[in-house]
């Protein structure tokens, strides 16, 4: 089936901005020729591939289609830096990625460096949990995701980075009050209701203890998570990256802790970028001491 580039792109520009009116202003044109495009897509296709919400949000199919405009958009401009590379070129490769926000936090200071070297990528960093980066992978938001998942989604290919280790801490004021056996009933920092880390700490120690009884805060940002444990809010599962940064904080026992795998998934077209980004990233991860746990 021949799709219309420029109707696909006009669906990238409606997704990636939220609205046909953001999309109008994107692309130059009006917020009529935006409707008309998308509508002349969807009777192509014999389906509605967006839910006019705000922001707008892809169908199912429409995920599907968007996955394929994205792809089509990235090789097309690979295709023109390739033919004319000894031309001056305006347009850059735009590529967006998930990244979890631990990695974020701690290892990932090599790729921007390294990124500042690539002038002709404009790179879009979306950061997620890394257990629902894979959403962004699948439904074509994104060209590559940084996740905990093994699996390869349809399409895909997958490369493991390594594993960033987190350890149970808890702050020296908090310990004054309570004990390491008193973990079920210690107050506790999640991230968000998404994170499992500490729950599965929980049961690792004694698989027959409740849900813990103790206050619990949530913490969305990872940075800030730690400064809530240094404050003595309640014990937390942190990576061991950023506890150098945090020496007061106090392991509760040396064999408590987590390995959370890392992978690199991608979509399997010839990309030199994506190939790129790829060996920019196990580099980082490497000079980070996360393939060590591999």
């Amino acid at each position: 089936m021949n799709l219309d580039l420029e109707h696909l792109d006009t669906l990238l520009a409606v997704v990636d901005s939220g609205s046909f009116d953001d999309a109008s202003i994107d692309l130059g044109v009006t917020p009529s020729a935006i409707s008309q495009r998308i509508k002349a897509l969807e009777s192509r296709l014999g389906s509605i591939l967006l839910v006019r919400s705000r922001p707008v949000k892809p169908t199912e199919k429409g995920a599907r289609v968007l996955r394929y405009a994205r792809q089509i958009s990235l090789l097309g401009t690979e295709f023109s830096h390739e033919l004319m590379r000894d031309e001056v070129l305006q347009g850059k490769i735009t590529l967006s990625i998930g990244v979890n926000s631990d990695s974020l936090a701690t290892w990932f200071a090599p790729v921007f460096t390294e990124l500042t070297r690539w002038p002709q990528l404009s790179c879009e960093i979306l950061r997620t949990d890394e257990n629902l980066t894979m959403e962004l992978l699948r439904t074509g938001r994104v060209s590559g995701v940084v996740t905990n998942s093994p699996e390869v989604a349809q399409g895909c290919s997958v490369q493991r980075l390594g594993a960033m280790r987190y350890r149970a801490v808890a702050a020296p004021n908090l310990l004054s009050t309570w004990t390491a056996q008193d973990l079920s009933q210690m107050p506790i920092v999640l991230f968000d209701r998404e994170d499992p880390l500490q729950h599965q700490m929980l049961e690792r120690i004694d698989s027959s203890k409740k849900r813990p009884t103790g206050t619990i805060y949530y913490v969305p940002d990872s940075s800030q998570f730690v400064h809530a444990i240094r404050a003595g809010m309640g014990w937390g599962m942190v990576p061991e990256q950023q506890l150098c940064l945090a020496p007061e904080l106090k392991v509760l026992d040396d064999s408590w802790f987590i390995d959370v795998p890392l992978y690199w998934q991608r979509w399997s077209v010839d990309s030199p970028a994506l190939d790129r980004l790829g060996s920019i990233l196990l580099n980082a991860a490497e000079q980070n001491g996360l393939d060590l746990l591999i």
